[in-house]
């Protein structure tokens, strides 16, 4: 699948403001309803939208597992995956930049640095984007991520309308990621976006909580409460959210991070450019540069 290089940065925010449908900067500017409340209700907080989307085609269930669910292969009392270590996958390369791959049900893209060697430990971002696809979403990062300070990164793009409220899909995917490729246990990180707030939510303050240095929920339009506290992890991970217009919903997801003990940047929720408007690239940009030194420890 051929990822279309965007153009420089400093382009892209000058015209950040109006660009919300340009060809090669493409955001998802229609929020959709995700709520707190079961699908179809009016509870929660949400901005005004569209109805909430029904999974595509093939696409994955509502996962079901409870919120303070662990991994199967996390011990009592221990920090999985550990500290100062990485998850020695094997069998990927550079050569799987741009593939869709296959996770149990889930498919996601692959973007793998030109400089991945499999001998040492790679930072890993799994993002899952809004209703805009993961493939231009894909095409987004592509573009951007060398010029913010993640050109080293190893991106896994999830289809955030694919896999609606299934944060185990997209464990899943993570866990292939993980397999596949020599990730940094203290450096891996979750972005969520718009539709794909509610599977994020679930993946990166529940079901795989411990595995993600840092956490940006962008675009929200859901909100929930991490499952363990810092002290319970071993550790205090990052976290933030962009509004994206919606300031209740990212009040109430950084307020639970406080209370976990989470390590929250001066601005949060983020307030600056693009803050109150959904599928803003400055935000998304806001969003990306603040996982530039993020570790676990």
């Amino acid at each position: 699948m051929p990822l279309l290089l965007l153009p420089l940065l400093p382009l892209l925010l000058a015209g950040a403001a109006g660009c919300a449908g340009d060809a090669t900067f493409q955001r998802d500017s229609n929020p959709v309803v995700l709520l707190d409340g079961p699908p179809g209700s009016d509870a929660g907080d949400a901005t005004p939208a569209d109805t909430q989307p029904p999974p595509r085609e093939g696409g994955s269930t509502p996962d079901t597992q409870p919120a303070d669910s662990t991994p199967p292969d996390q011990p009592a009392g221990s920090l999985v995956p550990p500290a100062g270590g990485s998850s020695n996958g094997s069998g990927g390369s550079a050569a799987d930049h741009g593939k869709t791959r296959q996770a149990g049900s889930t498919s996601y893209i692959l973007l793998v640095p030109q400089s991945y060697n499999a001998s040492k430990a790679s930072r890993a971002m799994v993002v899952i984007s809004g209703t805009e696809g993961m493939t231009v979403m894909a095409n987004n990062l592509n573009g951007l991520a060398g010029q913010l300070g993640l050109g080293d990164v190893i991106f896994a793009v999830i289809d955030g309308p694919a896999t609606f409220g299934n944060g185990q899909a997209c464990a899943a995917v993570l866990d292939d990621v993980r397999a596949r490729f020599n990730v940094d246990n203290d450096r891996t990180y979750l972005l969520s976006e718009s539709a794909g707030t509610r599977a994020g939510l679930s993946l990166g303050l529940s079901l795989r909580q411990s595995y993600f240095a840092a956490y940006w929920a962008n675009d929200v339009n859901a909100s929930a409460t991490p499952a363990k506290s810092a002290a319970q992890l071993g550790f205090s991970p990052w976290g933030n959210a962009g509004p994206g217009g919606a300031l209740a919903t990212a009040t109430a997801i950084v307020n639970g991070m406080k209370s976990a003990g989470y390590r929250l940047p001066a601005d949060a929720p983020y307030s600056g450019s693009g803050s109150t408007q959904h599928g803003n690239p400055q935000q998304f940009i806001a969003a990306l540069q603040f996982f530039r030194d993020k570790s676990r420890q």
